[in-house]
């Protein structure tokens, strides 16, 4: 990277973690902060779109929020921080997803494995992750919403030496927890222009995920190359914005999320920092059910660093396998997502909803040898208060 791209990188970072620190700081201190952080700055606006509301009869709302009775009150269950909460709503969702990945990839071009054994003693086959995800929302008052993730991750990845030997290795345990605000911006609505809501996302990823998860392979018990480890092993910052509108039966939204590594772990590598974009547009057709499809395109940068433990040559002295490598974890793809949402009856006065969404990426470009994706799935439970 020129040095002029390193500084622009750097000034995009420091502002990055300057703004998630204080909205964090924000959510954390319990400030009472009672509008969105734009409210009486948009005084031009509003008075331009409330003539045209009044034009039509109608009145412009300032500040309204995410109502929980609807089932496209969400976004798609696949995405995370869409929507923010009222002051003192809680949520609590469970998620589960699953992600396979089958075949190596070398920028856009499938690699055979034996490819990948003319390079590499050890060719990846395939590989199943899965993650469940406790999530935890509380409306803080009427900007901040507080958030929290713990995941429970689990790994499996098949292989095949150039000896035919194939083998699997396995990992699992809890991931890094994520802690957060949600911060809201600016929200307005009227019955012919529709709603239109501004948040911005702000969290912390903390390295309380295995960055040292062994196995057997047939060098013996090893320790496992990058993919199969639980957590990054550095603090994160997750900044990013996202918006939502709708209007009659049809909602839609965009999301950007960053994910920025500070330095390296304590095993002497980092992970590459990220970003994420998707955009969905989503369509009610009854009171309780809703259908959504997402564009999602992420991009993560290569590894820096190494972990010393990580075995990168077999005792012939030839490279064991592409997930050794940090300068083979890099690469870009877009994914297209189905999803369904679910509003079921109230129990005990709690909102119930049910979230699924799968998808298959129709772009890849990857820094390989690496293991491309074949699909993800998600599914959610989410219970309002």
């Amino acid at each position: 990277m020129d040095s002029g791209r390193e500084k622009l990188w750097f000034g995009f970072r420091t502002i990055c973690m300057s703004v998630v620190s204080s909205a964090v700081i924000i959510g954390g201190s319990g400030l009472a902060v009672e509008a969105a952080i734009l409210d009486g700055m948009m005084g031009g606006f509003e008075e331009s779109m409330g003539k045209r509301a009044q034009e039509k009869g109608e009145q412009l709302v300032i500040g309204d929020f995410y109502p929980a009775e609807s089932p496209d009150s969400h976004g798609p269950i696949g995405m995370m921080g869409d929507h923010t909460h009222n002051q003192g709503e809680f949520m609590f969702t469970y998620k589960y997803m699953r992600m396979f990945m089958e075949g190596n990839r070398d920028g856009t071009n499938n690699l055979s494995k034996a490819d990948v054994l003319r390079d590499f003693f050890v060719a990846p086959t395939e590989m199943t992750t899965q993650m469940h995800m406790f999530g935890f929302m509380y409306g803080l008052n009427q900007t901040v919403t507080l958030t929290a993730m713990i995941p429970y991750v689990l790994k499996s990845m098949d292989h095949e030496t150039r000896t035919g030997v194939k083998f699997t290795t396995k990992s699992s345990g809890f991931g890094d927890i994520r802690l957060g605000s949600l911060v809201r911006l600016y929200a307005f609505e009227a019955p012919s222009i529709g709603s239109h809501r501004f948040h911005f996302n702000a969290a912390v990823g903390l390295p309380t995920g295995d960055i040292k998860a062994t196995g057997a392979t047939p060098l013996g018990v090893t320790r496992l190359p990058y993919p199969m480890q639980l957590g990054s092993g550095t603090v994160d910052l997750f900044p990013g914005l996202t918006y939502s509108g709708g209007l009659g039966r049809a909602t839609w939204g965009a999301q950007a999320i960053g994910t920025i590594r500070l330095g390296d772990n304590s095993q002497g590598y980092a992970l590459g920092d990220e970003y994420e974009v998707s955009a969905y547009g989503a369509y009610r057709w009854a009171d309780w059910i809703s259908n959504s499809l997402r564009l999602k395109w992420k991009d993560w940068a290569d590894y820096e660093g190494r972990d010393p433990n990580i075995t990168r040559t077999n005792p012939a002295g030839v490279p064991l396998v592409p997930t050794a490598l940090t300068g083979l974890r890099g690469g870009e793809r877009l994914d297209l997502l189905v999803g369904v949402n679910i509003l079921f009856p109230e129990v005990m006065g709690l909102e119930n909803h049910l979230g699924i969404e799968g998808g298959v990426p129709i772009y890849q470009n990857l820094d390989g040898p690496q293991l491309e994706s074949d699909y993800t799935f998600f599914v959610g439970w989410q219970i309002i208060n």
